[in-house]
């Protein structure tokens, strides 16, 4: 899949997200609307999307919902979602439309690495599609009308992932997080709005989409991410460069319990892979790359360890965890 490969600047640089929010015209907001409307929704984007697979969320378990919310498919929020929704997704789900969730329509498109440009390109196609066959909810003054009034405009979400270990060690976030504020930018955790970052993962993205075009969006956050990912490298390098054996015994230590455990909970794991993650950006762990890398992360997080290996029990999943990883690594 699109999140375990390894794109520009990915040594920091995660993933890189685009979201339009849009609304169709004579169908009353997510809020307001009823059977009928749901279904109305979903036909019409099936229809214009004819080459994209539906996922109708009804003929599924909740546990498999998850798993779709682990990468980053659709939102936590749509987890709980009550009402007849699904997602239209291409092979490799780099691209996704999500349906019926907050808005009628939310278009994501997604790439390893930092790689806005491309995702804005590949959400414009896929929205241009869209709107050929779709009369969309517009206000010339205000733009694409949307459930939430923080969305109206442009109706775009940027977003980049990042892994931050040396700006967090070293207690740099708080004061990162207070000045990007003052530049319409905010800082979230690794599921985005509402959630916490663990293991050293940010979500950055943009706050403004009124008054603003969806391109200087786009270059104003290549631009901070740039910045941040300097920092990131530095610092990391200084903390390296000042205890060399201390650090590299803890990044060793985290490698080998990853290599070895019997029993791996998901909080200490991902702490773990972030360790090892840093050190294999740092030359420190040679022979594992960071793909491998993603691809355990991915595999062994909750829903989606329990859905792949019919699992029932935390221990279970705990056992399992300990297992794929040493199989992984081991190899």
């Amino acid at each position: 899949m699109w999140y375990t490969k390894f794109g520009p600047s990915g040594d920091v640089v995660l993933s890189s997200r685009i979201r339009l929010a849009r609304n169709i015209a004579d169908i009353p907001f997510v809020s307001r609307m009823n059977k009928e409307h749901e279904s109305q929704v979903i036909n019409r984007c099936k229809a214009a999307m004819p080459e994209m697979t539906y996922i109708d969320f009804s003929s599924m378990t909740k546990t498999e919902i998850l798993a779709l919310s682990e990468s980053h498919l659709v939102s936590p929020e749509m987890v709980e979602n009550k009402r007849q929704c699904g997602i239209l997704t291409n092979s490799d789900c780099s691209e996704c439309i999500m349906l019926n969730e907050e808005d009628h329509i939310r278009i994501q498109t997604m790439a390893p690495g930092l790689n806005l440009e491309l995702c804005l390109t590949n959400a414009n196609r896929l929205d241009d599609r869209l709107e050929s066959t779709v009369d969309y909810g517009y206000h010339k003054d205000f733009g694409y009308l949307t459930a939430c009034p923080t969305n109206v405009g442009t109706g775009m979400r940027a977003s980049v992932m990042v892994h931050l270990p040396a700006l967090t060690k070293l207690g740099k976030m708080e004061s990162i997080i207070r000045s990007l504020s003052k530049l319409g930018i905010t800082v979230r955790g690794f599921y985005g709005e509402g959630s916490k970052a663990f293991g050293d993962i940010y979500q950055i993205s943009n706050q403004i989409t009124l008054g603003v075009s969806e391109e200087d969006t786009i270059d104003k956050l290549t631009q901070v991410i740039g910045d941040i990912i300097e920092k990131e490298r530095s610092l990391g390098q200084k903390l390296y460069s000042h205890d060399k054996f201390t650090f590299e015994d803890k990044i060793m230590r985290s490698y080998g319990i990853l290599t070895n455990a019997r029993i791996l909970t998901s909080g200490e794991t991902v702490n773990l892979i972030s360790e090892v993650r840093w050190g294999i950006n740092l030359g420190i762990i040679k022979d594992i790359d960071l793909e491998t890398m993603s691809e355990v992360f991915y595999d062994v997080l909750p829903a989606t360890i329990t859905k792949n290996h019919n699992l029932t029990t935390a221990l279970e999943r705990d056992l399992k965890r300990a297992e794929l990883i040493g199989e992984k690594l081991n190899s």
